[in-house]
């Protein structure tokens, strides 16, 4: 592609280098773009620019387009559309599936699907929040600059119901509970930080929880049940197990003779179940995702071996 210029006329005034490059180059990630204008593949008026920079009327922005890397448009299977209005789409996204890669990763397989859901409009995804790659179920995608907008002041102001489902190791006392406990951040500041649960089905060393969360605080779900002695049954990371096998719950199962046992579940027992938020025209919408195969499995096997107690 080489380098190519762009001047900026009084239409594209104000808006800073990194939303014109966003326009320009829709099929690079956000993340892409920042870096080359960090290691100046994009350069304003042949001066470093960096992401946040205004652009001016007359200002002239240089990209060296061999130095960035587009993601190619590629469906992605399990990936389903479950809403779409003209400036966001609600998606389910299938769990093992990262939101987000490294620099060095570029398959960004999620990236792509919503690229080829997209692909006859030069319209641009614009993650609205965040899931992790073990997690399965709703999420939330703008297509427009505004749209995002508006959709991320319903997250920061806390307008958004975000209701998931998760399998977790141990039975709890009662039917329902909260957990106010502060989380900490990554630079080590407490958070205060909101979880409640309802239990939905319990079983001897199980259970089935509907969980609501009030904020969005890193691995929040996870880090509160662990803390109260409920992990996700399948989270090593914070005390529960690396998968979960059918021999845990059928003490007499037997794999076939030479292979080994295939888990019932090897991604975090946690499904995003139902978001529930205001459209930027202002109309209050609820989406859920369907359960995923393999937590529907994992239902399954434990009502018929673990006892179920309701």
């Amino acid at each position: 592609m080489g380098d190519r210029s762009h001047s900026i006329d009084a239409a594209r005034a104000g808006a800073t280098a990194l939303q014109l490059l966003s326009d320009l180059y829709p099929r690079v990630p956000t993340s892409e773009l920042t870096r080359a204008l960090r290691d100046r593949a994009a350069v304003l008026n042949d001066r470093p620019c960096g992401p946040n920079q205004v652009l001016q009327a007359g200002d002239v922005l240089a990209v060296e387009e061999d130095l960035l890397t587009a993601v190619e448009p590629a469906p992605l299977p399990g990936l389903a559309i479950l809403h779409e209005e003209p400036d966001f789409l609600v998606c389910a996204k299938p769990p093992g599936v990262n939101v987000e890669a490294s620099r060095q990763q570029w398959a960004r397989p999620l990236w792509a699907a919503l690229l080829h859901h997209l692909r006859d409009t030069d319209l641009r995804p614009r993650l609205v929040h965040r899931l992790d790659a073990g997690t399965s179920g709703v999420l939330l995608v703008a297509k427009t600059r505004e749209a995002l907008r508006a959709l991320s002041a319903e997250f920061s102001e806390r307008r958004v119901q975000k209701d998931y489902l998760a399998l977790v190791r141990g039975l709890p006392p009662e039917q329902e509970g909260a957990i106010e406990t502060p989380l900490e951040s990554s630079k080590g500041k407490l958070q205060d930080a909101s979880t409640r649960w309802v239990l939905r089905e319990g079983f001897r060393r199980f259970a089935w929880l509907q969980v609501t969360i009030g904020t969005g605080r890193t691995h929040q779900i996870r880090r509160h049940l662990s803390g109260v002695g409920l992990p996700l049954a399948v989270d090593a990371d914070y005390g529960g197990g690396r998968a979960l096998l059918l021999s845990e719950l059928k003490p007499s199962y037997r794999p076939p003779k030479g292979r080994p046992e295939r888990p019932l579940l090897e991604r975090l027992s946690l499904h995003a179940w139902r978001l529930a938020f205001t459209t930027p025209r202002g109309e209050r919408l609820s989406v859920e995702a369907p359960l995923p195969k393999d937590l529907e499995v994992c239902l399954k096997q434990l009502r018929k071996y673990d006892a179920a107690r309701r």
